[in-house]
């Protein structure tokens, strides 16, 4: 056989062996994701496609009390318009698996959940249904089977930044835990990568993304050996954080919190008393739930220094980092009634106007991620936002033009506040 036949030959098992894989993953996202439709767009390539199948979401994030809610004033109106029209624009430019590599969609995945776009091969796909199929990002996968079976998540530059990520963010974007992984030909859940963070627990170690995705999946009570034999159970994690600082953690601290709420508010939930380890983290987010308040600036933004001291500086990635992440846990943590606190209103009136004003801003995806977060949370559980329905709810803003009304303060202090 001549040597360009046989060059052409090799070239094509190796295509042949990458649309394989896609199609392991088919059985996955395509039960999810319908068929691209065609559509209008605009000169910025604004798409409002239909909205996607997507995965089923659990329960609500934080166990609400069954009450009437009262109507919306009108400024609680104008500030969920303004909340929608700045979502609606980031959520009709979904990312690029050309572009992005697995930690870059999972920070996209962060901002809005189960309703998170992504373009892969020239076509629209739910970004989740995309990760648990294996598919790949940037020529990156993110999932592996380690020799002991189960699933593995790939961590270093590009893929999963701590240990517990991935299944932090499926938790937080209130996947079932049912739902399937596909990795290297094999059928999988996200019910194995809860076991696999459970084997490799470690006390002394960094676990706040294992507690959020573990006191997510599993009941309070939960007990497991991990692969030393060692036993642990929620409390034990919460023991474990508890011992760790704030200031140093990842993001500031902010992860580290959203552990703990998401450990006491899983355990109310459950009908349990907050006794123990659930009291003490209890307590805990409640001298920070004050601190946080007491630095925060005049214009509404959070402290650019996150909970070590006073902060406000000028440059705006570091303020939408800062103010993005610690209204995430706020909007998730604070009880319902407090979401109407003045100092929360303004924090997402600024962290609103800066992402609008702004919005042509290249910004770095994770802090853009967990900011998108931010106020998709407090549009939820404030204003009757709807998990899965995103598409719906922010399409009908576009179509009739609408457009955030932002107000014209300041997005950076001109002096510092006292």
């Amino acid at each position: 056989m001549p040597r360009k036949w046989f060059l052409i030959l090799i070239a094509g098992c190796w295509l042949g062996s990458l649309v394989a894989r896609a199609e392991d993953a088919t059985t996955t996202w395509r039960a999810v994701i319908p068929e691209p439709t065609s559509g209008e767009t605009t000169a910025e390539q604004d798409r409002s496609p239909a909205a996607p199948q997507v995965p089923a979401a659990v329960e609500s994030p934080v166990a609400e009390p069954s009450v009437a809610e009262p109507a919306l004033t009108p400024d609680q109106q104008a500030l969920r318009d303004r909340i929608r029209s700045c979502l609606a624009y980031y959520f009709y430019r979904p990312e690029s698996t050309q572009r992005r590599s697995p930690w870059g969609v999972m920070h996209a995945i962060i901002g809005f959940g189960v309703d998170t776009s992504l373009l892969a091969d020239d076509r629209e796909v739910n970004a989740i249904a995309w990760l648990c199929a294996n598919g790949p990002c940037y020529r990156m996968q993110l999932l592996a089977i380690p020799a002991a079976g189960s699933v593995g998540v790939r961590r270093g530059p590009g893929y999963q930044g701590h240990d517990g990520q991935l299944l932090a963010i499926l938790a937080q974007s209130r996947v079932k835990i049912d739902y399937p992984l596909v990795v290297q030909g094999q059928r999988l859940s996200i019910a194995d990568l809860v076991h696999a963070e459970q084997l490799s627990c470690r006390a002394g170690t960094e676990l706040t993304f294992k507690l959020i995705g573990l006191a997510h999946y599993l009941d309070p009570d939960a007990a497991w050996r991990n692969d030393l034999g060692e036993a642990w159970n929620i409390a034990h994690l919460v023991k474990e954080e508890l011992a760790q600082p704030i200031v140093g953690a990842a993001c500031g601290g902010t992860h580290r919190l959203m552990g703990f709420s998401y450990a006491v508010r899983n355990r109310e939930r459950s009908g349990q008393p907050l006794d123990g380890q659930w009291e003490r983290a209890q307590d805990y987010l409640q001298q920070y739930y004050a601190y946080t308040f007491k630095l925060q600036n005049a214009d509404g933004s959070f402290s650019t220094n996150w909970f070590a001291r006073r902060g406000d500086q000028a440059d705006l990635d570091r303020r939408l980092d800062t103010t993005g992440h610690t209204l995430e846990w706020l909007a998730y943590s604070l009880p319902k009634s407090q979401l109407g606190d003045a100092r929360v209103v303004r924090a997402v009136e600024y962290l609103t106007d800066l992402m609008w004003r702004y919005r042509g801003r290249e910004w770095e995806i994770g802090p853009r991620g967990h900011a998108i977060h931010a106020l998709s949370l407090y549009d939820e559980r404030a204003f009757g936002g709807r998990l899965g329905q995103r598409a719906e709810d922010l399409a009908a803003f576009r179509r009739v033009g609408r457009t955030a009304e932002v107000v014209e303060r300041p997005l950076v202090s001109e002096t510092p506040s006292r």
